[in-house]
């Protein structure tokens, strides 16, 4: 019997979750005076994790795949999901400091954000990973970068429908039953440490549906402009 292979995805309950509002935010400033002290700021790559199915994820196995097959299939789409989470945790730390630059408030900043090429090839030359980041501490992340504090940021990409599959539903089904579809969800949480003592200064909790929310650029610029009001270093 032929067979379609499809990855697991990382959180089946959210299958079942749908999109509360189009736009959602808090913040959280946890020490104003430690944020007046700092004059650099280093852009982190994104942790990103992603609960997406995509029609590219599903593959035709072709008849009666073999355990191997199956097992070979999972492998390969695995170790594709490591590098895109990879390539998307660079690409929305690139795109957060285009956006915080064209954003800026007309006075500008009381930082200087460390242009994010240089933030990384500092970590690459003191053995600092995208995988192993997690793993070093505060203190040799400052002695790497050189600066006071760190802008970070994780972000979670929920697809629960292809695009292609989810317009079909919504052109198809009456308003009522379409306006029920889960919808394309980015959860994001920007975090501010202090270098000095690793403490939390600063956080900006983000959700954002619709069928442009996983984009970078436009995450990163809807984020940056949710986050203007109350982004610390602002003149």
């Amino acid at each position: 019997m032929s067979r379609f292979l499809y990855p697991l995805l990382l959180s089946a309950g959210l299958l079942a979750a749908t999109s509360c509002a189009r736009q959602a935010y808090t913040t959280n400033t946890l020490d104003a005076p430690a944020l007046t002290a700092h004059r650099t700021v280093a852009i982190m790559p994104f942790e990103v994790e992603q609960d997406r199915l995509r029609l590219r994820d599903i593959s035709y196995a072709g008849p009666s795949p073999s355990e191997d097959d199956i097992k070979k299939h999972q492998q390969n789409w695995t170790a594709a999901q490591l590098l895109e989470r990879r390539n998307l945790g660079y690409q929305l730390q690139q795109q957060l400091l285009a956006q915080l630059l064209a954003q800026q408030p007309g006075n500008g900043y009381t930082v200087q954000f460390q242009d994010v090429k240089e933030t990384n090839k500092r970590l690459l030359a003191a053995g600092i990973t995208y995988e192993n980041l997690p793993n070093h501490t505060m203190q040799e992340l400052q002695q790497a970068l050189g600066v006071d504090a760190l802008l970070s940021g994780q972000t979670l990409l929920y697809q629960p429908m292809p695009n292609g599959v989810n317009l079909a539903a919504r052109i198809l089904l009456n308003d009522g039953v379409a306006a029920g579809l889960p919808s394309n969800t980015a959860t994001t949480n920007l975090m501010l440490h202090d270098c000095r003592n690793g403490q939390l200064t600063w956080r900006f909790d983000y959700e954002r549906a619709g069928s442009a929310s996983l984009n970078p650029e436009r995450l990163s610029k809807d984020l940056v402009k949710a986050a203007s009001r109350s982004f610390p270093y602002r003149r």
